[in-house]
C-alpha cells in the first residue's frame, strides 16, 4: 500500500475518468469507506498487550489516501485542497466542483464529439482519446436515465459510438470500414480496432516500401522517381543541348579522343611492306 494509484492525472476537464479509476482503486484496497462515510475515525482504545505494528491506524490510512489524492491531481488543483484535512473532505471539494452535471458540459461535449477528427493520430492515440470524450458523454446523459430504461439506452448509444468512431477515421481507412460495416454481423469495436492497428501496419510497411523503391530509382535527367535516365521520357544532352539522347549516346561527341590520336600517329609512320620475291621469275 505504499504505492500511488496508477490512474489518468486530473486536468479539471476529465473528472468523470479520473474519478472512475479513483474509485475502483480505494475499493481494491478497501478503502472506500473513508470517501463514502461508511468507515470514520473510532476512539482511540490503545491496548498495550496488542501488537502496534499489526494494523495501521484510521488517521494514516486517511492521510496515505489524501496522500494519493494529492498525487493524481495537477499541481494548481493541490492549493485548493490545502485547507481539507479529510479525505472525505478533499473528494467531496472535487465532486462540487468540477462534477458538472449542467447542459453546457453536455453541449460541450456533443460538439468536441462533432468536432473530433482522426487527422494524424495514430489507431491507438485515436481510440483512446475517442472513447474519452464518449464515456464523459454517455455517464453524463445516463446519469438520471430509471434503471428499467438504461439498457435499451446504452443500446443507441453503443450503435452511435460504433457510427462515429468509423466515421470519423482518415480516407486512408475507407476501404477496411466498407468490409467490416458489409459484415454481418456487424463486428464488434474491439475486433475493428485490431483490424484498423493491423490496416495501420499495412499501410506504414507500404509507404517505407514506396519510399525505398523511389529512391533506388532516381531519374538523374529529370531528377523525377520510378524510372532511370537509359529509359527517361525527357531525355537531355548536355553536351549538344538537345532533346531525345543523353550525352552518352552523343552523335557529335568524341567518343575515344586518345584512340583517334592513336590511329591518325599510325597512319602518318607506317612503312609500305616490300613485295614478296617471286621465285618463278628466270
Amino acid at each position: 500500500m505504499d504505492f500511488a494509484p496508477v490512474c489518468v492525472k486530473f486536468t479539471n476537464t476529465n473528472y468523470s475518468t479520473w474519478a472512475f479509476q479513483f474509485e475502483l482503486f480505494l475499493k481494491g484496497k478497501d478503502l472506500w469507506g473513508h470517501i463514502d462515510g461508511t468507515d470514520v475515525e473510532k476512539p482511540s482504545t490503545f491496548d498495550k498487550s496488542q501488537d502496534v505494528g499489526s494494523s495501521l491506524s484510521w488517521v494514516v490510512l486517511d492521510a496515505r489516501i489524501m496522500s494519493w489524492l494529492l498525487g493524481s491531481v495537477e499541481p494548481h488543483i493541490v492549493i485548493h485542497l490545502q485547507p481539507h484535512r479529510s479525505a472525505q473532505s478533499m473528494w467531496a471539494y472535487l465532486k462540487k466542483v468540477y462534477h458538472q452535471d449542467n447542459d453546457a458540459l453536455h453541449f460541450q461535449l456533443e460538439h468536441a464529439i462533432a468536432m473530433f477528427q482522426h487527422g494524424s493520430l495514430s489507431i491507438q492515440d485515436y481510440y483512446s482519446a475517442f472513447f474519452t470524450l464518449w464515456h464523459e458523454y454517455v455517464d453524463l446523459v445516463t446519469a438520471d436515465v430509471p434503471i428499467a430504461a438504461l439498457s435499451t439506452i446504452q443500446t443507441i448509444h453503443t450503435t452511435t459510438r460504433y457510427d462515429q468512431f468509423l466515421m470519423k477515421l482518415s480516407p486512408e481507412y475507407e476501404s477496411v470500414c466498407s468490409s467490416l460495416l458489409n459484415r454481418s454481423p456487424v463486428p464488434s469495436l474491439d475486433i475493428v480496432f485490431g483490424e484498423l492497428l493491423c490496416e495501420e501496419q499495412h499501410l506504414s510497411t507500404q509507404a517505407i516500401l514506396e519510399q525505398s523503391y523511389g529512391n533506388s530509382g532516381t531519374c538523374f535527367c529529370c531528377k523525377e522517381y520510378g524510372h532511370i535516365a537509359a529509359t527517361c521520357p525527357k531525355k537531355f544532352c548536355s553536351y549538344c543541348k538537345k532533346k531525345g539522347h543523353i550525352i552518352k549516346e552523343c552523335r557529335i561527341r568524341p567518343q575515344n579522343p586518345t584512340s583517334a590520336a592513336h590511329d591518325s600517329l599510325s597512319g602518318t609512320c607506317s612503312v609500305p611492306t616490300p613485295p614478296a620475291p617471286d621465285y618463278c621469275t628466270p
